[in-house]
């Protein structure tokens, strides 16, 4: 018996499925430099929020650039996730800034 050998060809990927990628992984990163979820490289909570806001924005560049290409599902979950993480920063810095003038006086 001989056995036909399949050959398997992959489509190239799609630009909006890497956009989609890295707005995930960009999510991530800025829901960890605000201090609201560890760092998986240490385990550690950390807050950096100037790491964040450049995360943020750079979420918003990359979702105003592949929009039009994702369905209208998608693209009310990606904005969602958009102003959760806008409106946690303002919680974040207001907080941030309320400790540094607490700690000055």
């Amino acid at each position: 018996m001989s056995e036909e050998k399949k050959e398997t060809t992959l489509e190239p990927g799609k630009i909006r499925d890497l956009g989609y990628y890295f707005l995930n992984l960009l999510s991530a990163k800025a829901w960890q430099y605000m201090g609201l979820l560890a760092h998986p490289e240490d385990g550690q909570i950390h807050v950096d929020l100037k790491e964040a806001k450049l995360a943020i924005d750079l979420y918003a560049l990359i979702l105003r650039g592949i929009k039009e290409e994702m369905t209208p599902g998608e693209t009310n979950e990606l904005e969602t996730n958009l102003s959760n993480l806008q409106l946690n920063f303002v919680q974040k810095k207001k907080e941030t800034d309320e400790q540094q003038i607490s700690k000055s006086e």
